[in-house]
């Protein structure tokens, strides 16, 4: 049986359509975010001056916590996506494609977690 086509999963209305629209929406979203980033933190700030306690006092404002937040959930979710096409496109062995997408929710989701869990509840002193 072969896999529909991108055309047929988009009028299905299924996941691959939810997927793909995730793709294109947190691309725009991600490439506002990082170049911002890039921008203030590596041109305004300057790279020698990016240390412990800059992040410490940015983290004390919950718009900044909200903004990293963000970008990991986002640059996450939107890589792992693209490695979920990935294992679509290459891994054909049935147990095989279980075993990688396992792997792939279970490390995405640990880095996730661990990830929120280290910006919401990081305390400077």
């Amino acid at each position: 049986m072969q896999a529909p086509s991108f055309a047929q999963s988009r009028r299905a209305g299924s996941f691959e359509r939810t997927a793909w629209l995730f793709t294109r929406i947190s691309a725009v979203v991600l490439l506002g975010m990082a170049l911002f980033h890039l921008v203030y933190m590596h041109i305004a700030m300057g790279v020698d001056s990016i240390s412990f306690q800059l992040i410490a006092y940015r983290w004390q404002f919950l718009g900044w916590r909200l903004f990293d937040l963000g970008l990991l959930v986002f640059g996450w979710l939107h890589g792992a996506n693209g490695m979920r096409v990935v294992i679509d496109d290459y891994v054909h062995s049935r147990a095989a494609r279980i075993v990688a997408y396992s792997l792939l929710v279970a490390v995405t989701a640990t880095v996730i977690v661990l990830g929120t869990f280290v910006v919401l509840a990081f305390k400077s002193s």
